[in-house]
């Protein structure tokens, strides 16, 4: 968002957000020059960066780098990032056209953006064995089409509704083709819309983002009380804001509902229509709400009652809240395994690699085993040394569990089972059978804990366990794989050790499901 003038421009940020009430008030407001915001913002600011969006920018340069290969000089940058500049180019006829600027649309504020590629209508682009480049295909009589390069398998709203803002400029300018914008999948696919279709989805979505705007640059707000609430309510676009500090500092400060695990936006709507704005409110909270049922609230309520407990003393404690539930959890058996899968989601081919199957087994004492994977071919390798492997031990321990914590594991192995048509009988059949045992499900459907998440590290707190990696998070475990890849032909002795705190980290992971799988048991042992 920007100040122009007595108006303002935004861009495709701004309305991808727009669904958050409170990135748009920040926005508007920072942008009015609010007293006392500008320190504020500065000191929580942070610039969007995480691992999506740099492998994003990635595969944009790639898609540039094959189109310049290929075409030439039938592909061009302008001069300068302007919008002059970019026109002239499309003025010229130039086919392909990168890293050019839009400005304008149809709507009461302009919009301002930087469209991955114009394409001149009468050519469409490809993909070949050689890579990604731009063929003709008939006449020109003029116009342009918009794509967006986004690494993704799916055309989602949201990329859409870019693709559409650059269309409604393009038709204001009078350039728009009228058909075949598009968007450029990581999948190397490629997914196209005609212009009335996008600019529809888009104007849905800036009509009453504009309309926001004025609202409240029409308050005028002179304080920073007068904003509202600094605290996001849509907590999904986080990754694309500069506050999200912000948001968590003051999610802190107020006692926020936010904080409450497993609570929703439209809980919190309700809770506040009750007048129920804080965790503390809602954990001496027990009546029913407009949308919330009694039972509803008072699991929400214990909840927030445990959590509170836990900011005001500093102790973890949880409660038991079906011991059947927990009961059903199997008995210990010495073939059980306790197994954690680390996966690599932007791998150069769709659909990710599954790089390191790490498990513990205590048939003769506890033992780590893992196997690591570079590449598809030995991804194949330890996915068939690992079910091999582990059917030959339900065959010595029919009994036998494999342990896990959260879906990730079983979906992973039945996606290898398709993708490499192998064991696919087998891991079906271990699903159904219930071989699998997700200890995400038992601790959700039993036990209600003081934290404001329930990850296996937040559970930690209730079995002692100590991490010995520096990897601390799944997030943070493909950071450093991305790191390694990076290292592997430069570095050979730096990649070794991030290799070695990723599998240290996996370890980690295997030994605290072996440990929270014994504190479960405990509980059951107490109950009985």
């Amino acid at each position: 968002m920007k100040r122009l003038g007595q108006s303002f421009s935004f861009d495709s940020r701004d309305l991808m957000r727009s669904k958050c009430e409170h990135c748009t008030r920040l926005a508007v407001a920072r942008e009015l020059g609010v007293p006392e915001l500008a320190n504020l913002l500065a000191e929580f600011y942070e610039k969007p960066d995480n691992i999506a969006i740099r492998y994003g920018m990635r595969f944009e340069d790639s898609l540039e780098q094959d189109l310049v290969s290929s075409l030439k000089d039938q592909v061009a940058q302008p001069a300068e990032r302007t919008m002059a500049a970019t026109l002239e180019l499309m003025e010229a006829g130039v086919p392909v056209i990168y890293q050019g600027v839009l400005r304008g649309g149809s709507g009461a504020l302009e919009f301002s953006g930087r469209p991955d590629f114009l394409l001149r209508s009468d050519w469409r682009f490809v993909f070949t064995e050689k890579g990604f480049t731009a063929k003709q295909v008939d006449g020109w009589s003029g116009g342009y089409t918009a794509w967006d390069a986004k690494l993704s398998s799916t055309a989602k709203p949201e990329y859409q509704m870019q693709v559409g803002l650059y269309v409604d400029v393009l038709r204001e300018l009078g350039l728009a083709a009228e058909s075949n914008h598009g968007l450029i999948l990581g999948s190397n696919e490629l997914a196209t819309f005609d212009a009335d279709v996008l600019i529809a989805q888009m104007v849905a979505d800036r009509n009453p983002f504009i309309k926001f705007v004025f609202e409240i640059a029409d308050k005028a707000p002179q304080r920073i009380e007068d904003i509202g609430s600094l605290v996001c309510d849509a907590s999904s676009y986080c990754d694309i804001c500069e506050y999200p500090k912000l948001c968590r500092h003051k999610r802190q400060e107020t006692n926020h509902l936010q904080l409450v695990a497993g609570i929703t936006r439209a809980n919190i709507e309700s809770l506040h229509r009750s007048n129920v704005h804080s965790v503390k409110q809602l954990s001496e909270f027990s009546s029913p709400t407009d949308k919330l049922t009694k039972a509803q609230v008072e699991k929400l309520s214990l909840q927030a009652r445990l959590q509170q407990h836990m900011y005001e003393t500093g102790e973890s404690i949880f409660e038991i809240t079906d011991a059947a539930e927990l009961a059903k959890l199997p008995a210990h058996n010495d073939g059980d395994i306790f197994f954690d899968l680390e996966g690599f989601t932007f791998y150069e081919e769709a659909g990710g690699l599954e790089y390191l199957f790490g498990f513990m087994s205590v048939d003769s004492g506890e033992e780590f085993h893992f196997d690591w994977a570079d590449n598809r071919i030995e991804e194949k390798r330890i996915f068939d040394k690992f079910m091999h492997d582990l059917l030959n031990r339900i065959q010595r321990f029919p009994d036998a569990r494999i342990y896990h914590y959260a879906p990730y594991e079983q979906t992973a192995l039945k996606r290898l089972a398709e993708r490499y048509q192998i064991y696919q009988t087998a891991v079906q059949e271990l699903i159904e059978g219930e071989y699998f045992v997700d200890l995400y499900r038992v601790v959700k459907n039993s036990i209600v804990v003081s934290q404001e998440n329930y990850s296996i590290k937040s559970l930690e707190n209730y079995y002692s366990f100590k991490r010995v990696s520096e990897v601390k998070e799944a997030k943070g475990s493909m950071e450093y794989y991305d790191q390694y890849l990076s290292a592997l032909k430069e570095d050979p002795a730096s990649a070794e050790n991030l290799k070695r705190q990723v599998i240290a980290y996996n370890q980690d992971d295997c030994a605290s499901t072996l440990a929270l799988t014994r504190w479960l048991r405990s509980l059951v042992d107490r109950n009985v």
